[in-house]
């Protein structure tokens, strides 16, 4: 389940006996203090099952508490209290799906040594795991407890319960063919052996490009399918919306990989199989789809929607086009036969790249009635891969460099409020003056320092070590736009948020336990005044449900399908105290409304907004306020 890093990470916190500081854990990892919160949350849920957790205090820092069986990650034997509650479940969901069994909470906690408390918490998280794009139930009648579903229900489960043994093995760094081997208690050596062989030959032979990503979940879902039919159970009739022309184009590739497996493992399959699997092939991109079936409008709307948002023009790349190209559509698919496709890296995206990733969820938004679909934050999160990419081939995130003199504890307080005033795309570094000769400064598009150093063929911005209201202005100002070959859209450095913030829409000290009041109050008031419409309030509970949009600083980001919002507005929230959100804490919320006709406003609210996140001391200041005049008043200060 975890990196190397994130290992690292787990056991530094094991070792400390008190509290150390996110700057502490970041330094003895060499990444940012965004990164360490991006792991740190990972680890906050890696600890959920096994009753370990961090205990964060303000202006303190943080310690794990309740880890005392384990000496280091690497050392994690079977008998520490974490591993028997990941083996104890893994066994239950194998009992249930494997055996097929109808079970009883008595048996289960008899057997396992464990409370009936443990068992139905084990149940409850189990069916967490196994719901995920599927509608299996548990039924439970005086016998025990099953799982009950279609045929289609069950193989998904069967997908989940595969990505969470493998995304949870010891093996998490080791290569897809040795982790695939873990599943062969369950469906076998032999299948598992001639699955992966008649698959990467075809592959190999008839299929010009995939990603390894995509070739691990069709070979997860070829498994499934063999196993299922080598037991005698066949896939109902595929519904005729869903069997189209695509599918028919796929099904060739379907009836030989089936054809294959069953003469070497002894089976007969149907149509219907045949069909699910071609369903499956188009879901997971094995091949490219016919070139009538690609919706370029689609595309192109798209580009052009999210080009007007982030505030950059994407029209001349080239390799951006083709990417969503080979991707909607595929996607599109996916979603409307809810087909769940686990992106591994959502958590990290959306902590690294917030701003891109909740401009793209935002703009989306506007197609979800259109194409009759929801759009996840997996899906969302590939697709912020790609527009990230092009933003650094564009080189739209200029290269800082700040000269300083004055210690680690001065120049994060510049790098902080410089960060505040420029473009969050931008990424910055820190060097003394010794430290130039070693570097080639014509990688960085723009120069500030605190002292006064002359550097040939390039602009160097003298600044204040704490940055003055006229250093602000002349970064601000400043002619070092990015160093790219392409054109992009000149960068608005404002603070935007302003104009679309109202003082009768901000609340301080509010008593909100929960988001789903809090929006629901909030939005009532948005309703009356007319901001947006009724069914605004639904889509940002919808929203929530098919990913959190609160952060590890403890704010909270949602927003609405821009269909149903009359005039941009921003409410403002600031709790009195924190209440659980999805995975985080949080007590400030910026509830974003962004109408149609102001799409191209959206990378500037969402970057002021960001940028008020990402600085420390004006989360603080925003905190700190006791009345609604002060909160906005701090809102647009500098």
């Amino acid at each position: 389940m975890l990196t190397k890093r994130q290992k690292k990470l787990l056991e530094l916190l094991v070792r400390q006996s008190d509290f150390k500081t996110v700057d502490y854990f970041a330094s003895k990892l060499g990444v940012s203090k965004r990164t360490t919160h991006s792991e740190l949350g990972i680890i906050e849920d890696y600890l959920q099952s096994s009753g370990e957790y961090l205990e964060k205090k303000r202006g303190v820092g943080i310690a794990l508490k309740r880890f005392k069986e384990v000496e280091g990650i690497e050392n994690k034997k079977e008998e520490s209290d974490l591993y028997n509650t990941f083996n104890r479940r893994i066994e239950i969901m194998s009992i249930l799906l494997f055996d097929e069994k109808v079970v009883s909470f008595n048996h289960l906690s008899e057997r396992f040594m464990v409370s009936k408390t443990s068992i139905i918490k084990d149940f409850e998280f189990i069916m967490k795991i196994l719901n995920v794009g599927s509608s299996i139930k548990l039924c439970s009648d005086v016998h025990g407890t099953s799982l009950l579903g279609t045929e289609e229900d069950v193989q998904k489960a069967l997908l989940q319960f595969n990505r969470y043994l493998l995304n949870n093995s010891e093996l998490y760094d080791e290569n897809f063919a040795e982790k695939i081997k873990l599943l062969s208690p369950y469906y076998g050596e032999n299948l598992i052996s001639a699955c992966s062989n008649i698959l990467y030959t075809y592959i190999r032979e008839n299929v010009n490009a995939i990603s390894d990503y995509y070739v691990q979940n069709i070979l997860n879902i070829f498994i499934i399918l063999v196993f299922r039919v080598f037991k005698g159970h066949h896939m109902e009739e595929i519904k005729k919306s869903e069997a189209n022309v695509a599918t028919v184009f796929f099904e060739e590739s379907a009836v030989r990989l089936l054809h294959k497996s069953a003469l070497r493992l002894g089976f007969s399959y149907t149509n219907e199989d045949v069909q699910y699997l071609s369903l499956q092939l188009i879901s997971n991109r094995f091949e490219p789809l016919p070139e009538e079936e690609i919706d370029s409008v689609i595309v192109e709307q798209l580009l052009s929607r999210v080009s007007a948002a982030l505030n950059i023009n994407f029209a001349s790349d080239q390799k951006l086009e083709e990417q969503l190209k080979n991707h909607i559509p595929p996607m599109i698919y996916r979603l409307r036969t809810n087909n769940k496709t686990e992106n591994p890296f959502t958590l990290q995206i959306k902590n690294e790249f917030s701003l891109t990733f909740n401009v793209i969820w935002v703009v989306l938004s506007e197609y979800e009635r259109e194409l009759g679909l929801s759009f996840n934050e997996d899906e969302i999160a590939f697709l912020t891969m790609y527009f990230q990419a092009a933003i650094e081939r564009a080189r739209l995130n200029r290269k800082i460099l700040i000269v300083c003199q004055m210690g680690i504890a001065t120049s994060e307080l510049l790098i902080n409020r410089i960060k505040n005033v420029l473009p969050s795309l931008d990424s910055f570094e820190v060097a003394s003056v010794p430290e130039l000769e070693q570097m080639t400064l014509e990688d960085y598009d723009m120069i500030i320092s605190t002292i006064k150093i002359d550097i040939p063929k390039k602009e160097v911005i003298l600044v204040s070590p704490f940055l003055t209201k006229e250093d602000i202005e002349r970064i601000k100002h400043s002619n070092s736009l990015p160093a790219s070959e392409n054109k992009v859209l000149e960068f608005v450095r404002a603070h935007h948020l302003m104009k679309f913030v109202t003082k009768d829409l901000i609340y301080v000290n509010t008593n909100f336990s929960s988001k789903e009041e809090l929006i629901d109050q909030v939005s009532e008031r948005l309703i009356q005044k007319n901001y947006v419409s009724l069914s605004f309030r639904q889509t940002v509970i919808e929203r929530e449900e098919l990913g959190g949009t609160d952060l590890p600083s403890g704010t909270a980001v949602p927003h609405g399908n821009s269909t149903y919002v009359n005039k941009t507005i921003i409410a403002v929230v600031k709790n009195k105290k924190k209440f659980k959100w999805n995975k985080y804490y949080v007590d400030l919320i910026f509830l974003i409304c962004i109408a149609k006709q102001d799409t191209f406003q959206t990378r500037n609210i969402l970057s002021d907004i960001y940028n008020i996140i990402d600085n420390n001391e004006h989360l603080k200041q925003l905190r700190d306020s006791t009345t609604n005049e002060m909160l906005y008043r701090r809102i647009g200060s500098d």
